[in-house]
């Protein structure tokens, strides 16, 4: 009786969600995102193009996530120059919905359909001492049956290095609009962010530290949350804006990871327990010339979602065989 006042969950107010899908196995084990960490990897292009000033070129990267309900999402990044123009990179994001029953107005079985939505990445890095900025330019199609939109929107973002074991990232990340729509939906707007993080190491410690604030424009990060679990606190609310990770720098070859994001907590613990959520953790091994990175993010008591990554560089492929 009251269709305008309700709702059934959070969220559905703004298109092109898969925006805000993690991208590479790292980012996922520090909780879910991660823009300042500027060390030559290539997969942190996705969160935050100035870090390709420290990507080495022909650097290629692979990542699979076999999320939730048979959802499946890829990840592939390569970084490259032209001619005597550095610090570019392309990538590519696909989530793979799976197949639907089809069927009419009585329920009966038609065939199948298929829904995806995938982003097209083309980055660029310019370094100024120790200042570094770095744009993406990004296409987004999504696609449900023979229903289809895309959009074209772009990162802006910056990367400053206080010194060798500290670094400051800012990102003000998908600004843009629709450019097509083939369904009776009305135009969606872009899920626009603006993040600021930072990583450091203590000098004498074998761990780096990772702090991203996330949602700094969004007043209303959640609806209000009634029940007597879900802290509706000041405190509780800044929380919920940041991402915390750590990665213990065992040796080059070997480093474990570990993420808190209390947002993700608060929304999906249970009434009386949280059975893990909020918290990940991962590895990453390198091999000779190749590295590995597998993460496992909690979302929930049902379970959680895996991420496993591969990067190398073609360069380095005659010295690996």
């Amino acid at each position: 009786m009251l269709p305008y006042l309700l709702y059934a969950q959070i969220g559905g107010q703004l298109g092109y969600q898969s925006l805000n899908l993690t991208t590479n196995s790292r980012s996922a084990a520090l909780s879910g995102s991660s823009i300042s960490l500027a060390d030559g990897d290539i997969s942190q292009f996705f969160e935050n193009p100035a870090v390709l000033d420290s990507v080495a070129s022909r650097g290629i990267f692979f990542h699979i996530n076999p999320y939730f309900s048979d959802v499946l999402i890829y990840s592939m990044a390569y970084s490259f120059d032209i001619k005597d123009i550095n610090d570019f990179a392309l990538g590519l994001n696909y989530v793979d919905y799976g197949s639907f029953e089809r069927t009419d107005e009585t329920g009966m079985i038609l065939g199948t359909f298929s829904a995806s939505d995938y982003v097209l990445y083309l980055g660029k890095a310019h370094q100024l001492g120790p200042f570094t900025l770095g744009a993406s330019l990004k296409f987004i199609n999504s696609k449900v049956d023979t229903y289809s939109s895309s959009a074209l929107a772009f990162d802006l973002a910056g990367i400053f290095r206080i010194n060798k074991n500290w670094t400051l990232g800012t990102v003000f990340e998908n600004i843009g609009g629709q450019l097509t729509n083939n369904s009776e939906i009305n135009s969606t707007s872009l899920p626009f962010d603006v993040k600021i993080g930072t990583s450091f190491k203590p000098e004498y410690m074998p761990i780096r530290f990772t702090f991203t604030s996330i949602n700094l424009i969004d007043q209303n990060l959640s609806l209000n949350e009634t029940t007597s679990v879900k802290s509706t606190s000041a405190f509780d609310k800044m929380l919920k804006r940041i991402h915390l990770g750590a990665e213990v720098l065992l040796s080059k070859h070997f480093q474990l990871l570990f993420g808190y994001n209390h947002k993700r907590k608060q929304e999906l613990k249970l009434e009386t327990r949280s059975e893990g959520a909020g918290f990940s953790y991962g590895l990453m091994v390198k091999v000779k010339r190749i590295q590995f990175r597998f993460s496992r993010a909690t979302y929930h008591a049902a379970g959680g979602s895996s991420f496993i990554s591969l990067q190398s560089n073609l360069r380095d492929f005659k010295q690996i065989l």
